[in-house]
């Protein structure tokens, strides 16, 4: 995995900042570090949102 990778989310839907993340939606890898991979998340609307701290188990490369 690196950076600018697109990826399916394997985690559970959960809530994230007042939106629903679900189950197989598509993020791309914004930044690998220690703590985790940050992604960036589209909304229905297409407002981008970045997600930190996943780990690479909870992701499947697409």
């Amino acid at each position: 995995m690196k950076k600018g990778d697109r990826a399916k989310i394997k985690k559970n839907t959960f809530l994230f900042q007042g939106f629903f993340v679900h189950t197989n939606s598509i993020v791309e890898i914004a930044e690998i570090t220690e703590e985790g991979i940050h992604v960036v998340y589209n909304d229905k609307e297409g407002f981008p949102h970045v997600i930190p701290n996943l780990k690479e188990s909870e992701l499947e490369l697409v």
